[in-house]
Order: structure tokens, then sequence, then C-alpha cells
């Protein structure tokens, strides 16, 4: 294996879908990157179902040819489940620009497909090498990095110093805690337990690769994402206390999934093909994204909730634009993070945290399962549901989301009100007559 250079340009830390956008848009633009990742690849982790709005940064970053490559299940919707209702937004119902399907994923392929593909756009890329600590330095003008790694390769620690580091650590957030960056998140703790099983009965049609979305009468909520090899990730999202009870793990989590109808009919002949994982405590929130010479991205820096997919989405949106701001700053450019980075990224988190608020309030199930909802609003949301979060062309990105989603839901209320008077009024005439 070769050296670690002692110096580069830019150092991104982690190896998953925001570290490997970000290596590769800078490696093609010419500067020196050295990936570091802490994992040996391929792993297993979730965050398996991608939003159209992934492919347009694959793309700009030129990795979306590897992962069409692969095969993957194609996505043309979300489907939502309540009490036997269904709900679907076909990403097709978009609006005009936006992408009109994505893939669902296993993620150690995906990974793995992505950063074999940032080593192949120029980045150098080293598995089994952690941070162990981070410090800066005035140079001149400039700032740098000393990043002192673990190659356990090697069992020896490794120098290297960056005129740029790029945090894509995920939930190890290693710049966050380095620097003191971290904050409690305002969303609710959640727990989810998940697998991946096989022979569960797929629809026959367009939706047969769609995310299938189940309200569990108990109060939680469960995921279905199909992948083209035959399996399916399935899993459970809901407050700690559901979880707890008599049995094992596997056999509360399948107690849970056979209590929601939908789910018990798709799975009812599932066979189950890992052992039942379970998650804690996701949710993350970081007081800076940015600083003198550095930036975080990903799930390093904020993460929402499950619900909406939009994990892997916004990875990759600040993965891709921390890269081009920070090769304006290499070249010397103006760059003000705190408005270009920053103040974007917390725009559109904030739409998404909208939607992961409301969903849990039950507010968003509401407008979702409303039976006449005008074309305007499904182009909207299904927007939103397809990660395009920098639209301006949406009300719910250029007006403030919240406002926007309290005026579609006094509309669909007046409308419901509307309509049960005129029942009310034809019942009350047939009785008369």
């Amino acid at each position: 294996m070769l050296p670690f250079p002692e110096s580069v340009d830019v150092l991104v830390v982690g190896a998953g879908p925001a570290g490997a956008v970000a290596a590769s848009i800078l490696a093609r633009k010419g500067f020196q990157v050295l990936v570091v990742e802490r994992l040996a690849f391929p792993r297993h982790v979730i965050g398996e179902s991608l939003l159209p709005r992934c492919l347009d940064l694959l793309g700009e970053a030129g990795l979306l040819g590897a992962v069409e490559r692969r095969g993957y299940e194609v996505k043309h919707g979300a489907t939502f489940v309540r009490a036997g209702k269904t709900q679907r937004f076909a990403f097709r119902d978009n609006l005009p620009g936006d992408a009109a399907y994505a893939y669902q994923v296993p993620r150690d392929d995906f990974d793995q497909t992505l950063a074999t593909a940032a080593f192949a756009s120029g980045a150098d890329v080293r598995f089994g090498a952690g941070v162990r600590s981070v410090t800066t330095r005035e140079e001149g003008s400039a700032t740098m990095a000393d990043v002192v790694l673990f190659d356990e390769h090697t069992e020896r620690e490794v120098n290297v110093s960056a005129r740029f580091v790029l945090d894509a650590s995920g939930p190890a957030r290693v710049l966050a805690k380095a620097f003191g960056l971290e904050e409690p998140s305002d969303i609710l703790a959640r727990t989810a337990m998940y697998t991946h099983v096989e022979g569960d009965r797929r629809p026959s049609d367009d939706t047969a690769g769609d995310i299938f979305i189940t309200i569990h009468p108990a109060g939680a909520w469960l995921w279905i994402i199909p992948f083209s090899n035959g399996r399916t990730s399935v899993g459970v999202v809901a407050e700690p206390h559901l979880f707890e009870g008599r049995g094992s793990p596997a056999e509360r989590f399948w107690e849970l999934v056979r209590g929601e109808p939908a789910a018990a009919e798709r799975l009812g002949r599932a066979r189950q093909a890992l052992p039942i994982q379970v998650l804690r405590g996701w949710s993350t929130r970081t007081r800076r994204l940015s600083g003198k010479g550095y930036a975080i991205a990903g799930n390093a820096g904020d993460f929402l909730d499950p619900v909406f997919s939009s994990g892997v989405m916004f990875a990759l949106e600040s993965g891709s634009l921390a890269a081009h701001l920070a090769a304006r700053e290499l070249a010397s450019e103006p760059v003000d993070w705190e408005v270009e980075y920053e103040g974007v990224l917390k725009q559109a988190v904030d739409v998404f945290r909208v939607f992961v608020k409301a969903w849990y309030t039950g507010e968003l199930p509401d407008l979702f399962f409303f039976d006449k909802k005008p074309m305007t609003a499904i182009r909207h949301i299904t927007s939103i549901l397809g990660g395009n979060v920098r639209n301006r062309n949406n009300p719910f990105v250029s007006n403030d989301a919240r406002g926007e989603l309290d005026r579609m839901l006094a509309a669909v209320r007046h409308e419901e009100a509307r309509a049960a008077k005129g029942r009310t009024r034809e019942h009350e005439t047939t009785k008369a007559t």
C-alpha cells in the first residue's frame, strides 16, 4: 500500500455518499483529495431509498453512470397507507425540472459503488483510517488543518496537513465533537427496528418499486423498501415504549408488523434474511456547519428522521455544495460560508423539518389522505417528497414552509366541512322524502 501523503488540498473524512460526491467533484477540478474512512467497505447501513433529487446531484458529480450500471430497483413514487386507505405520490406528478424517478439501493453496494467511482475520478480513498485529532493553524492568510490519523493496517499514527477539511463522517460526527458543536435536536427521540426479508408479495405494476409506508394503529410507522436482488428492507419506527414487552426483539418486531394489516398482507410469507437491527437516537443537530478551513456535511451535521428518506439526499446536497465552495476558497475566491452554505442548507433542512414534525402530529397524514387535494397541492407535496428543497417554484421552498402547510390544511379542512355539511343536507332531504 502506498504511504499516506504528508499534505493535501482537501481531506475528506468519511467515504459515504457526502464524502464520495465531494471527493469526486474536487478531484475532477484538479485538487489533491484524500478520503479517509475508518470502516471497511462494503458495510451495511440504512438509508436505502433514494429521492429523485439524488440523481441530479450524482450526475453533477460524475457518479450517476456508475450507479445506473448497478441495476438497482427503480422507484417511481411513494405509497402511504393508513387504516386501509392508500395515497400514492407518483414522482411524475412533480414540478417542471424535477427528476421523475429514483432508486432503491442496498447501501453496502451503493456506498461501495460511489467510493470506487470517486477513486476513479482521481480521489485517493483509504479504508481503515480513522481520525484521532484535528487542529487548525494560521499560515499566512490561509488556515491549515493538522490531522492525526490512525492507520489500522500498520497500527500506526499518520500526520497529514490539509488546506481544507470536509467532515462527512456520518454518525461519528468527527468535527462536531472535536470542536464542541453538537447540540440537542428538536425532533423527539425514536427507535427503529429493521431487517431484510425475502419473499414478500410485491405489486406487479409500476408501484412495485415504490417505498411503501404504513401507519400503525399503535402510533408507529413501517417502511417497506424493495430491492432488485429479491430482498426487501422492512423497518418499524416508534417511540421506545412500543418496543418494550415480553419476548425477544425479533418477536416484538414481527408482532408490530402483524399489527398493521397492509404490512401483514405484504409480508405474510416473507422470510427474515438478516438479524433484527436496532437504531436509537438518530436525530442530531450541529450549532455550526463551517469554520475557517472546514465544513461539515451530511449526517455529520444534521439528521432529522428516516420517514421521508431525506438523509442521503441531504448528504449529497451538502457534499456537493461544500465541494464547490471549497474549490472557490482554495482558488482564493471569497466565500461567505454562513450565507452560501449554512443559510442554504438550513432553509432546505427546515422544509423537511416542517414535514417531519407535521407527520408525527398527524397533520401531514391528514393532508395526504384527503381525497380532493387540488393538483397544484399534489405537485408541491410531490416535489418536496422528491427531495427538491431548492426548487423555488415551490411555495414550500420560496415561502415559509410551515405557513404554506397551514394554508393547505386550512383549505382541506374547509373543504371537508363543506362536504360534511352537504352530506348532512342530503341525508335530511332523504329522510324528509
